[in-house]
């Protein structure tokens, strides 16, 4: 697990002994997502895609590494434990209930790009550079009196909980007000993009 506060940004993967430089702008990041959910593209085209976004200067020869690579840059330093995933497929022997997602970066830009302004001052479409990770501590760190962290947080809400029929009449018309077109994870959109990966190369 990578500790912000110690550790160094990186802006390379370092496969086989070489470094090889890698776009780490939000941006690209977020254009790295959509690769990673459409669908549309073939594995193998995919696959390649989502390397060239990312290895700009020429992509590394060993593939599986260079994706290996890509994950740890997209998933900020902490890939998903895949024995740890497995353990909490099912929890005192029930199916856990799949983790909500309560946000996206393409449809819930305006409110992400006011909440950067508002709150930090920072122009999401002026700032010529910021490190995903740093976009991720950011965006992670939002108040509650942001309109984006308000909307999450009725996404989030278990409307089953709420015993007050208005009050879960009143949620339940804010989620469907505010409903997202996907409900992926990042563990979802990571595993998404494994999947791609072994549907495109082959050993």
């Amino acid at each position: 697990m990578h500790n912000l506060l110690t550790g160094s940004l990186p802006t390379s993967v370092s496969i086989r002994g070489r470094e090889f430089f890698a776009e780490t702008d939000f941006r690209t990041m977020i254009e790295l997502e959509k690769l990673i959910l459409d669908t549309s593209i073939d594995a193998e085209h995919r696959v390649i895609r989502i390397l060239e976004t990312i290895y700009t200067e020429g992509i590394p020869e060993d593939i599986e590494e260079a994706f290996q690579g890509v994950i740890y840059l997209y998933s900020c330093g902490n890939p998903p434990d895949k024995k740890r995933q497995e353990a909490k497929k099912k929890k005192n022997g029930q199916i856990e209930i799949k983790e909500k997602l309560i946000y996206d970066y393409e449809f819930d830009a305006p409110y992400i790009y006011g909440a950067f302004l508002s709150q930090y001052g920072i122009d999401l479409q002026d700032i010529p550079y910021l490190h995903w990770w740093k976009f991720q501590a950011l965006f992670k760190s939002l108040p509650t009196t942001q309109k984006i962290v308000e909307i999450m947080g009725y996404r989030a809400t278990e409307t089953a909980q709420i015993k007050d029929n208005k009050e879960r009449a009143r949620i339940q018309k804010l989620q469907s007000i505010y409903a997202l077109p996907q409900n992926l994870s990042t563990e979802e959109k990571v595993a998404m993009a494994g999947a791609a990966f072994s549907g495109g190369f082959t050993k």
